[in-house]
């Protein structure tokens, strides 16, 4: 399965945000794959982030990680940056349609 999504940053966050995904806490790369996530990207355009995923089941995975403690802890983290965050009930608005795949 692969999802996209799209987030925002809020002005002046870009380094910061930048900085703390170049330097992932190793806790939370264990959660991502634990759920069943095997590959996270994310882009940047200005202040929009669009995060491409690849898992067996997004809503099982999302639905995990919205519960993992040290997730929590990392979305408490990115929360001050972010003017639209990822939406960790399964219901938001973040999920962009895919409209087209070689």
């Amino acid at each position: 399965m692969q999802v996209g999504l799209h987030t925002r940053l809020k002005p002046g966050a870009e380094e910061r945000y930048e900085e703390y995904h170049r330097a992932v806490w190793p806790e939370v790369l264990q959660a991502i794959r634990r759920s069943g996530i095997s590959t996270y990207v994310i882009f940047r355009d200005g202040l929009d982030l669009f995060h491409f995923i690849e898992c067996d089941d997004y809503d099982r995975a999302i639905a995990e990680l919205a519960q993992d403690p040290i997730n929590i802890k990392w979305q408490a983290e990115m929360a001050p940056m972010m003017a639209i965050a990822h939406d960790f009930s399964g219901k938001g608005g973040d999920r962009l349609p895919m409209i087209f795949k070689l």
